[in-house]
């Protein structure tokens, strides 16, 4: 399990389904290519051996001062077809926003030891407590003088959490549980999320609220929970907890009705002339996928050419398949020859 993971499990059985068990391909936006985009950044000028960049971008004000930097945005926004203008500002300014706040972890000292992109995985078994879990971590910084642990996280969302994301977020329980278990000796633990759209001057930071050990032995068991949930995933549960039948949220986060989208149909165009955003798996499309010997599916993609460039292996096949559409959508529901499961998450 993973925290985008369990939030998927939350928020949309259906997407769940679609996502991690009928391994659908998924339409990856423009604002995520542009975060991944801005992580990469970040990631690269954290190591020491570019500090040198990373002065001269801050003297500048300006990531384009650095020439290698400059050539690394231009590869990816080629590669991923980010030819907008907007998109460009986009990552520049976001990536030096990173870069000012507080991008070494010395407001809290001088750290023992930076870390970027730290990955964990977890795999527990105890008496009633079973779980596995990973995730990465985009900045973490270990102070041994004294023994606080800061974890940051980048965050290139329009606005910054509110109601539930704030409350019970779940990138905050997991990576605060994480280090917990892999510096146990730590006696203070803070998470902080940094909204990088924002500006700096008014609040971009976000820090979350300390977690006692009582607190995280309960989390422990709300992922065995979900673990166990997620192990015995079937399409008869995977139409038990869908958006679509949730209402629209009312707290302010992004949740219920709002995943699915206001598109009536696929590639429906806004006013403005721009595409109306929905779920990826809001309606029907064909696809491609490779399977291999034993018919699981190893890969699949929207377009045949995307997997051609792939050389398989001896038993696979490339085939092209068809999916139906979300069954809250579309007009010839998909056969379910059953009744949806009882879901209730608040037991875990």
């Amino acid at each position: 399990m993973s925290a985008s993971k369990i939030k998927t499990l939350k928020s949309c059985s259906w997407q769940y389904w679609c996502k991690y068990v009928l391994k659908l391909p998924d339409k990856t936006n423009s604002g995520a290519l542009i975060g991944d985009t801005v992580h990469i950044i970040l990631e690269c000028l954290g190591a020491s051996r570019h500090k040198k960049h990373y002065d001269l971008i801050i003297k500048k004000k300006n990531i384009f001062a650095s020439k290698p930097v400059k050539r690394l945005v231009n590869k990816h926004i080629k590669r991923k077809n980010l030819n907008d203008a907007s998109n460009l500002e986009d990552i520049c300014s976001m990536a030096l926003n990173g870069l000012m706040y507080d991008f070494f972890g010395k407001k809290h000292g001088e750290p023992s030891q930076v870390i970027s992109e730290k990955d964990f995985e977890l795999t527990v078994e105890q008496e009633d407590i079973k779980y596995k879990v990973k995730g990465f971590i985009d900045k973490l910084y270990i102070y041994n003088n004294t023994g606080l642990v800061l974890i940051r996280d980048f965050k290139t969302n329009k606005k910054k959490y509110e109601g539930k994301e704030v409350s019970d977020n779940l990138q905050d329980h997991i990576y605060t549980l994480a280090i917990r278990k892999l510096y146990p000796e730590v006696k203070d633990i803070k998470m902080e999320f940094l909204f990088l759209k924002q500006d700096l001057n008014e609040d971009a930071i976000m820090p979350m609220q300390p977690k006692t050990k009582y607190e995280l032995l309960g989390f422990e068991h709300e992922l065995t929970g979900y673990q166990k949930y997620a192990d015995s995933f079937t399409e008869k549960t995977a139409i038990s907890n869908m958006a679509a039948n949730q209402g629209m949220p009312k707290d302010g986060s992004f949740a219920g009705k709002l995943l699915c989208g206001f598109a009536k149909e696929a590639d429906q165009i806004k006013k403005d002339g721009t595409p109306m955003w929905y779920c990826t798996y809001k309606f029907g499309f064909d696809y491609f996928v490779i399977i291999d010997k034993d018919g699981k599916i190893k890969k699949s993609a929207f377009t045949k050419k995307e997997l051609q460039k792939i050389k398989l292996q001896e038993g696979e096949k490339l085939i092209k398949n068809r999916y139906g559409g979300c069954p809250c959508f579309n007009p010839k529901p998909v056969e379910t020859p059953f009744e949806s499961d009882a879901f209730d998450l608040d037991k875990f």
